[in-house]
């Protein structure tokens, strides 16, 4: 998915008139999965519709809900959380690396999830929008899928780990050379951060 933030750079904007104002509208771009992608800003909810001038974005799983969160930065004015509450029948993992050989926070490491023979990949990276720093964690959506069949790291140091058979809707910490250390479920703090139990 894409998600665009954007705000004029001068309050004045506004007074001059032409097409963008100071504050503006943020963008939702859905993955269709097929090299194209569907604008659903008009349907996101009121926080995306909600004109800010904003500055940068972070995302992240903030209430280990298996949910991306985004934290908006906004000029002159307070942070917007967006957070989304919507019943989902969808699947997701999420991967936090431990590096040993390579740094800590494994910056640089590359994470495929295998899935009924599709490859997806990212990249644990640091910053991504303006002054803003999103999750070191990888989030996986894994759709209807329950299981992802083969999750790979390759590390900064040149070297590499696989698990097989890894259940959806879960955090997996794993330590370079080591492989899983540690599993902690994602469904029920979904529904708390919600405010549903």
């Amino acid at each position: 998915d894409i998600f665009i933030v954007n705000g004029h750079v001068y309050p004045e904007a506004d007074r001059i008139g032409g097409r963008y104002g100071y504050e503006q509208p943020k963008v939702l771009y859905r993955n269709l999965g097929n090299g194209r992608f569907e604008d659903v800003s008009k349907r996101a909810g009121p926080g995306v519709a909600a004109k800010k001038a904003a500055r940068g974005a972070a995302f992240g799983d903030l209430f280990n809900s298996g949910r991306q969160d985004v934290v908006v930065n906004n000029m002159n004015d307070s942070p917007t959380l967006l957070h989304d509450c919507a019943p989902s029948a969808g699947h997701s993992l999420v991967v936090q690396l431990i590096g040993t050989r390579s740094n800590r926070s494994a910056i640089g490491a590359r994470v495929t999830v295998q899935l009924a023979g599709r490859r997806l990949i990212d990249e644990v990276r640091s910053g991504g929008s303006f002054c803003s720093q999103s999750d070191l964690r990888i989030h996986t959506g894994l759709g209807v899928r329950t299981r992802a069949d083969r999750i790979e790291v390759a590390w900064p140091s040149g070297t590499r780990d696989a698990v097989a058979a890894i259940d959806a809707d879960q955090l997996v910490v794993i330590r370079e050379g080591s492989g899983v250390v540690r599993r902690e479920p994602l469904v029920r703090r979904a529904l708390a951060a919600c405010g549903q139990h």
